[in-house]
């Protein structure tokens, strides 16, 4: 007979790291804070004694805020009241958790074994489990000061200043500006990434200056635009090449479609002739459909 599931709270960052907090079977309310009376112990001042509770109700999880200082966050939105699914990414003060299904079986057999050290360890994790988006968010809430390192169509890297993003780069494209190299990370569907606490200076004049917010709705156009080119056209995604005899003469051609096909030529898959061209990535992925459709490139 198949071991029952029950759901937890897995500790991606923050004061534990790794831990993992059952929210079954044996109650159906759990109250989350720094008090040592609360069921889900978060050892952090910037969370509230008694911070938020999680409930069932008819075999769905919920969770309340309690009228915290800071508030509570599911996804990298500000909730008060709020039903979790499995995968939801929860904030509360400088701990990020994600709501997990497993076996109570495995449950079991977990908590029987050695405790696993988290001395030094630094958080990580897998774009895909939790977007640049939400980490960054966490990461200006516990005001975070280091290097965030993220490996996903390249190797990028974001530092951070008391969880301000001050600069970025990606690595091997050095004439990459750092507002563009930030966005083209943010757009990065797959990899992982993993925070430390080196730091760097950037080169004179190439600080960031502009705010998280900033950051997060440009590239939320980006995505958004980009869909919407990918649901009208094909465009881009790995190979690109030129084709020749071209269909369209050079010298005819625009000048962004004229950057795009010189960065063509210097080789690569399409992430890293988007990383060589400073121009918008709309911008590009609609001068590269252009240039399909004139029979100069191909992919």
């Amino acid at each position: 007979m198949a071991s029952p599931e029950v759901p937890v709270l897995t500790v991606v960052s923050g004061a534990d790291p790794r831990k993992v907090f059952a929210l079954g079977p044996d109650g159906d309310s759990w109250v989350a804070g720094r008090s040592e009376d609360a069921d889900l112990v978060l050892a952090d001042d910037s969370v509230s004694r008694k911070h938020a509770r999680i409930y069932e109700a008819r075999g769905t999880l919920w969770l309340r805020d309690l009228g915290s200082r800071n508030g509570t966050q599911v996804n990298g939105r500000a909730v008060s009241h709020h039903r979790l699914r499995p995968g939801d990414r929860i904030t509360i003060g400088a701990s990020l958790m994600r709501v997990d299904v497993v076996p109570l079986a495995q449950l079991q057999r977990d908590r029987a074994g050695p405790e696993e050290t988290t001395a030094g360890r630094s958080m990580s994790g897998s774009i895909q489990e939790i977007p640049l988006a939400d980490v960054l968010q966490w990461l200006a809430t516990s005001r975070k000061t280091g290097a965030l390192r993220v490996r996903g169509d390249s190797v990028g890297e974001l530092f951070l200043r008391q969880g301000r993003v001050y600069y970025a780069r990606i690595r091997g494209f050095g004439n990459l500006k750092a507002e563009k190299a930030l966005l083209r990370m943010m757009n990065w569907s797959e990899g992982t990434f993993e925070l430390d606490n080196n730091t760097v200076e950037p080169p004179e004049g190439k600080e960031l200056s502009v705010g998280l917010e900033h950051i997060l709705m440009e590239a939320a156009r980006v995505q958004d635009e980009l869909a919407h080119l990918a649901e009208r056209h094909r465009i881009p995604e790995r190979e690109v090449s030129l084709k020749f005899p071209s269909g369209k003469p050079w010298r005819e051609l625009a000048p962004e479609q004229v950057d795009l096909v010189e960065s063509i030529a210097a080789g690569g898959d399409w992430p890293t002739v988007l990383n060589r061209l400073e121009a918008d990535d709309v911008a590009v992925t609609q001068a590269a459909i252009e240039l399909l459709e004139a029979g100069v490139i191909n992919y």
